[in-house]
Order: structure tokens, then C-alpha cells, then sequence
């Protein structure tokens, strides 16, 4: 047997050693389950992929507006689609449970051989791909940080997105290394870009910096910046039907602007892959000893130590960018472990029996890994077997059947408690509109709407145990009298106890009924919910400047007792005079008596009669500037994130709209993807052509 064949051999049951450890972490029975998923924020994100399925992909729409949680935002307009799109289209085959699971543990499969392939495309010298792609397998059975993605256990916590754009970046990076050494297309590189783009923004984030590092050795800088310009603009060009809109609106996000987790030692460096940092380390002190001796470090090693330190740079400046910076953090030990797996090629690579050799370190990677793991196979029977198997499933359910009504029905307030737990997450309750049809307050994705710092004040008001996500705010105690003047504010009309004190608490009162009892949920509802998701103001709103809204909104929800005139955050002067200190509360001018309102609310618009032409209307949806009024003068933005419109006739109707970003990116990935397959026809037809010379 020739050398490369046995080389060829030696990779191949190396790469199928891992994939069966990964198969039998991750076994095809518990995929295949028509079970909905369960643990961490998986299964929050299964009705998302039932929305992509069932009301975007069939009108040919990337985004669209859910108005199931947060006062409403635009689904996946600021989240990413690529997981959404293959689970839709893997679903007629074994249906929407089994797709969604085949596609969250897809990222974790594609990890060791994404690695492999970057490694090989990259030039390493055997056995370095392989035994990159046994670092990347030690990787990911990281359990130390279960949220800050990247690994098995961050995946099973709902962090799939991130592991299908880790490991499309490490292909990303081993493309752009070929593209640049053998004068390649840019389009092979860009492609895998724009698919990680679609994955996971910080993952693109992260590679498109990291091919930065191409210019370490100093040659053809020119070339060099010649062909990152044209993998970043192809790459933009063909996902920018999702990628313009997506910047363009950014700033109508809620931004994380404070450390959201802390690090220690432990998990800044988990002590699995100490003996890959080990390697890693006594890889670099041979190379720059053999720099000392004149020999050229290699530029492979140089761009994956200069990853290490990119993420560790990006994840120190998270928190001023407003980004999760432990996000960053895997993108570093990822990085450091490829090369601990380079540095162990490097010492058997001069044995005569180094194929046997690497074998054997990755089988030892293997048996170090899993004999190191504790909660793997636990999480992975809990999140696969499914919602329908936790002890809590069937009150669950029964709560979800006593709460459905229709997306134009009042929303529910959920408390937060640890015993969402025993029902499979402690965000289950956040499957409640998928299940019922009817809104709740709390979602997944609380960067996309600009009510969620409104909603987890709230959530702080009525449950002794809140989430507070975001840290640089001030949260309420536990205040049921809050809270429940706050829910008609947020057009809620119900509320799901679980604790015994806000059970208590809630008992008994004259304003509210009891209308379920579903041992450990007790459904209450408001006697008198209001006028539903439009009312008509019963004081003037006071025009403030729209610079700092955030702020001001905020200070206008948590006041006590928050003022009834409503802040409208506009420079528009047909609006009145500005309110002239942002911290005292508006004065409160009454109005004419409100006059009767009627309001129908579909997925995407909201139809409005009113019985007074003028008088402006408070709408209970989060706003965003994709809402246009037809009829009305608005819609502004009011505290604390809603909507005032003053109608100019008796019927108003507001849209949910597509923008100049969406025509744009769909023209500009029209014309990628039409470039692309006009030079695969060229490439195609001038093979053919170039052997018929020849002959």
C-alpha cells in the first residue's frame, strides 16, 4: 500500500472513530423521537422553526413579525436563519420534532470534520488534520461553560445556531488559507462565509477577523487584501437578502451593555483541554526556538494563535460593544486546542509508525473526554427524549389547552420560577403561544424587541425569584400591586402562579377571579382586563427627545406611581411642546372623554375603528419603525416601547412592512448567486472544451 493511501486510510478511521463517539452521545433513536425538545432554551426555539415552516418559507419571506412574545418583534430579522431553513426543509422527511433534533446535533457532528477539512485545506502536514480534528472532539466536551456556546453542552442548552457557525468558520478559515496560497476563486471562501453569516453572528464575526491573520507572513499583501476584499463583498452580496436588513435595523435592538457572565479561571480555562494548552504552549517555545536558529515559523500556526488572541480581544471588548463577551470565549479555546492537536502531529510525525500513532492519541482524546464528561449523556436523554417525558408534560399541557385563544386575544403573565424545570426547561412556559395560541410576555430572543427591559421589570414585580438579564438596570422587589397595573399597560389579561406567595398574594382579591387550577399553576385573570391592544389616551402624551429614549422609558415604567401621561419619543412638533427635564414625570393633561375603539389584530397588522378622528391611541405592540400607519399620523414611539398613532380617519390600519434593506438584499443575492452559478457554468463547459484541445 502506497503512503498516501495508508495516509488516506489512517484519516478515515480516524474521522469515523469520532463520528461513531459522537453517534453514540447523540443516538439516532433519540433524534428520530416525534418528541418537542426540552432542556435550556431548546425548546423555545421549536416554535420558530414551526413559524419558518408554516408562515415564512410559504410566502417567500425571511422575517416576519411573532407577536407571541414581548409585545410582539420581528422574528429572525436578528437572528439567524440557516438552522430554521434546513430543519423546514428536512421536515416533510421525518417530520418537525425529528428535523429539529437531527439539525441541533448536525452542529456538533460537523465540528471534528470541519476542523479536519480547514487543517487539510491549510496545508497541515499529516497527522495534523487529524488529530485537529481529535482537539476539536476534546472541544466539544467542554461542560464547564454550558451557555457560552460552541460545545455539546452548550448546544444542548440552545446554542445549535452557534455550533453550526463555529464549525462553518473553521472551514471558512481553511478555505480563505487555500484560496490565498494556490491564487484560488474567492467564491469557495465566500460562500462558506455567507453560510456562517446565515448561522451565527458572532461566529462570522469572528472569521471574517481572523482571516486577518492571512497577512501575517508578510507576502503579497496586496494580493492578499485583493482576495479577503473579494470574499468579504461576495459573501455579502449572497447573504444580504438577510444581512441588509439586519444591520440597517440593528439599532431597534436591545443591547447587552454589561458583563452578562462572569469568568473565572475554571472556565476561562477549562481543565479538559489543559493537556491540549500544554501542547499548544510547547508548540510555540519549539517554534520560536526555531526561530532563534533561522528557521520561518509556519503561518498555520501563526493564524490560529492569532485567532486565540482575536476572540480573546473581542470577548474583553463584548460589553462596550454591546455583545455577550463569553461568547467570544470558545472561539480562544478552540483555537488553543487546534494547535495543542498540531504541536502532537508534530512529535509523531517523525516515527515510522505514525499513522498507529495518531490513531492512538486520538483514541486517547476519546476515552479523555468522555471519561472526563458528567452531565453529557444525561442532558442529552433529557433534551431528546423530550418535553412529553418530564413529570410536569401533562399539567403543562392541561395549562396550555385552558389558556387558548387567539393571536388577538389578551396576552398571559407567567411567573418565573425554578419548577418550570420539572415541565423540561425553566423557559417552557415560553412555548405557551405555540401551544395555545395565546401571547405571553417572555421569549428567547429578548435582544430582538425593545420591550423586553420593560417585560423583565415586570417579570421582577411578580415573582420573588426574577431573571433580571440585563444587569445595568434596576429591577423591582417582588410588588403584585405593580404588577398587576402594569398588565392591562402590556395588554395582558392573565396570569400563571406557581409560588405559594404570589399564589397568596394574588387570592382573594376583588379585581381578579381564578379560573384554573392545575397543581403547581393556578391561572388567574384581570375582571376587568381594559380595552385590549389599542386604548384610547386619557392624557395628553408629552413630546421628549428622542436621544436617549431608552432611559427615559425605563425611568417612566419603574416610577412609583408611574405617571398616566405617556412619553412620546419624537422631534416631530405637531406632537406639542418637548417635556424640558427628562427626569421629572410628565404633567398630566386630561383629554376629551376616550372615545370607543375597536381593534382587530392578525399576525402582521392591526386594524382600528375609532369613534373620534384626532385623538391619539396607545397600541400595545412593541414598536418598531417597520410598522407603517395608513389613516394615522405615527406610528411614534411611546413609553415604555409602544405605539401612539393619531388617527386622520375612522379606520387605521397598521403594517407590518418590508423595507428599501429587504428589496436591496434580495436584488444584491440575486445577483451573487446569479455571478456564482454563471462562473460554475464557465468552469464546467471550459473543461470539456480544454480536453477536446488537448486531444
Amino acid at each position: 500500500m502506497s503512503e498516501a493511501r495508508c495516509r488516506r486510510l489512517i484519516d478515515g478511521l480516524g474521522l469515523a472513530a469520532l463520528l461513531l463517539a459522537l453517534l453514540d452521545l447523540l443516538p439516532p433513536e433519540l433524534l428520530l423521537l416525534q418528541t418537542l425538545p426540552a432542556g435550556g432554551d431548546l425548546p423555545c426555539h421549536y416554535p420558530t422553526a414551526a413559524f419558518v415552516r408554516d408562515q415564512l418559507l410559504p410566502r417567500g419571506r425571511i422575517h416576519g413579525w411573532y407577536p407571541g412574545a414581548y409585545l410582539g418583534q420581528p422574528l429572525l430579522l436578528y437572528y439567524f436563519p440557516l438552522p430554521f431553513w434546513l430543519m423546514a426543509a428536512l421536515a416533510p422527511l421525518v417530520g418537525l420534532p425529528a428535523a429539529f433534533k437531527l439539525v441541533v446535533a448536525a452542529g456538533v457532528l460537523l465540528l471534528p470534520a470541519c476542523a479536519y477539512a480547514s487543517l487539510r485545506l491549510m496545508g497541515a502536514a499529516f497527522p495534523g488534520p487529524l488529530l485537529g480534528a481529535a482537539a476539536a472532539f476534546v472541544f466539544l466536551l467542554v461542560e464547564d461553560n454550558p451557555i457560552w456556546g460552541g460545545t455539546l453542552a452548550s448546544t444542548l442548552t440552545g446554542e445549535f445556531s452557534y455550533s453550526w457557525g463555529t464549525a462553518l468558520a473553521l472551514l471558512f478559515l481553511g478555505l480563505s488559507f487555500r484560496a490565498r496560497e494556490r491564487q484560488g476563486s474567492a467564491w469557495p471562501p465566500a460562500l462558506a462565509l455567507a453560510a456562517t453569516a446565515l448561522a451565527h453572528g458572532y461566529a462570522v464575526l469572528f472569521a471574517g477577523l481572523a482571516s486577518v491573520g492571512l497577512f501575517l507572513d508578510g507576502r503579497r499583501p496586496g494580493r492578499t487584501l485583493g482576495l479577503l476584499a473579494r470574499v468579504a463583498g461576495g459573501a455579502f452580496a449572497l447573504a444580504a437578502a438577510f444581512l441588509l436588513p439586519l444591520l440597517v435595523d440593528w439599532r431597534w435592538t436591545t443591547p447587552y451593555s454589561d458583563p452578562w457572565l462572569e469568568i473565572g479561571w475554571r472556565n476561562l480555562l477549562p481543565p479538559l483541554l489543559w493537556p491540549l494548552f500544554a501542547a499548544a504552549l510547547g508548540g510555540l517555545a519549539a517554534t520560536l526556538l526555531g526561530r532563534g536558529r533561522g528557521q520561518p515559523p509556519a503561518l498555520l500556526d501563526a493564524c490560529w494563535w492569532y485567532a486565540a488572541l482575536l476572540a480573546a480581544s473581542l470577548a474583553l471588548a463584548g460589553p462596550r460593544l454591546g455583545l455577550v463577551h463569553v461568547r467570544f470565549v470558545p472561539f480562544a479555546h478552540l483555537a488553543l486546542a487546534l494547535l495543542g492537536g498540531l504541536a502532537l502531529a508534530r512529535l509523531v510525525a517523525p516515527l515510522r509508525a505514525r499513522g498507529p500513532a495518531a490513531l492512538g492519541l486520538l483514541l486517547l482524546a476519546v476515552v479523555h473526554a468522555e471519561g472526563n464528561s458528567q452531565v453529557a449523556r444525561a442532558w442529552v436523554e433529557w433534551d431528546f427524549t423530550g418535553l412529553e417525558a418530564r413529570p410536569l408534560w401533562p399539567a403543562f399541557r392541561r395549562l396550555a389547552d385552558s389558556l387558548r385563544a387567539g393571536v388577538g386575544d389578551a396576552r398571559v403573565a407567567v411567573e418565573y420560577s425554578h419548577e418550570h424545570e420539572r415541565a423540561g426547561s425553566i423557559r417552557s412556559y415560553e412555548l405557551l403561544p405555540f401551544l395555545s395560541g395565546r401571547s405571553t410576555l417572555e421569549g428567547v430572543y429578548n435582544q430582538a424587541s425593545l420591550s423586553s427591559p420593560a417585560v423583565y421589570h415586570l417579570a421582577s414585580q411578580l415573582s420573588p425569584l426574577s431573571p433580571n438579564p440585563y444587569r445595568d438596570l434596576e429591577y423591582s422587589d417582588f410588588d403584585p400591586d405593580g404588577a398587576l397595573a402594569r398588565l392591562r399597560l402590556f395588554g395582558a389579561s392573565h396570569v400563571v402562579a406557581l409560588s405559594e406567595v404570589l399564589k397568596a398574594s394574588l387570592a382573594g382579591r376583588g379585581d381578579l377571579e381564578r379560573v384554573a387550577s392545575l397543581p403547581p399553576y393556578e391561572v388567574f385573570r384581570l375582571r376587568d382586563p381594559g380595552p385590549g391592544y389599542v386604548e384610547a389616551l386619557a392624557f395628553a402624551p408629552r413630546r421628549a427627545a428622542p436621544g436617549d429614549w431608552r432611559a427615559q422609558a425605563y425611568r417612566w415604567l419603574a416610577r412609583r406611581p408611574r405617571s398616566r401621561a405617556h412619553l412620546v419619543f419624537s422631534d416631530d412638533p405637531r406632537l406639542g411642546p418637548a417635556l424640558h427635564d427628562p427626569w421629572l414625570a410628565p404633567p398630566e393633561a386630561p383629554l376629551e372623554a376616550p372615545p370607543v375603539v375597536q381593534a382587530t389584530l392578525s399576525a402582521d397588522s392591526l386594524r382600528i375603528v375609532t369613534g373620534r378622528v384626532g385623538h391619539p391611541l396607545l397600541v400595545k405592540l412593541s414598536y418598531h419603525p417597520r410598522w407603517r400607519a395608513e389613516g394615522a399620523d405615527g406610528p411614534f414611539l411611546a413609553s415604555p416601547s409602544l405605539m401612539v398613532v393619531v388617527p386622520r380617519q375612522r379606520e387605521v390600519v397598521l403594517r407590518y412592512s418590508d423595507t428599501w434593506a429587504d428589496h436591496a438584499g434580495l436584488a444584491l443575492s440575486a445577483l451573487a448567486w446569479t455571478a456564482l452559478a454563471a462562473t460554475l457554468l464557465r468552469r464546467r463547459t471550459a473543461v470539456p472544451e480544454s480536453g477536446a484541445a488537448s486531444r
